[in-house]
């Protein structure tokens, strides 16, 4: 299983590292993921952790706020990513076995090629948030816009596989 890793931009003291945990709003965050009748419902779950966590935070409207919940919602996305890929995995591989017998095995690449643009799809979201990052300059924004971008990207990431494998 591929472990995705939050880039954290954010350069905080340990004590604005630990103003927000997402276990505080995991519950809540699951309950709305467990309510999604579809890949596509989970759209509504974005950032509800975030929000949740703005406003019942002390702080929580802050710069460093602000970036730590968005950092809890990517933290919550990621879990979901790394819960959901032995399920994308086993999907690739039984349609691969599905088809290997019928195409002499010049059609079965699908968990070669999964694996690949997940590993891939990693790398972009890394590159596209550290431009997020640096297109703020020295400006306290890019905390704010590169933690929003892994929770964004993340949370796009899951809906779009959950949608690749959705019925399996």
């Amino acid at each position: 299983m591929i472990r995705t890793f939050v880039f954290l931009f954010l350069l905080a003291t340990p004590a604005a590292a630990q103003f927000a945990e997402p276990d505080m709003f995991r519950a809540r965050f699951d309950a709305c993921v467990s309510g999604a009748d579809t890949a596509s419902g989970l759209a509504s779950c974005k950032n509800l952790a975030a929000n949740l966590c703005q406003a019942e935070i002390e702080g929580g409207q802050t710069t460093l706020g602000i970036t730590s919940c968005n950092q809890v919602e990517a933290a919550l996305w990621d879990d979901l990513l790394n819960a959901d890929w032995p399920k994308h995995r086993t999907w690739a591989k039984a349609g691969d076995d599905a088809e290997r017998p019928y195409f002499d095995g010049r059609f079965t690449n699908r968990a070669e090629t999964l694996l690949t643009a997940q590993r891939a799809w990693i790398a972009f979201r890394d590159a596209e948030c550290a431009l997020a990052y640096a297109s703020w300059g020295s400006g306290s924004m890019r905390n704010i816009a590169a933690s929003a971008c892994m929770a964004d990207m993340t949370a796009d990431r899951v809906i779009a596989l959950r949608q690749l494998t959705e019925g399996y």
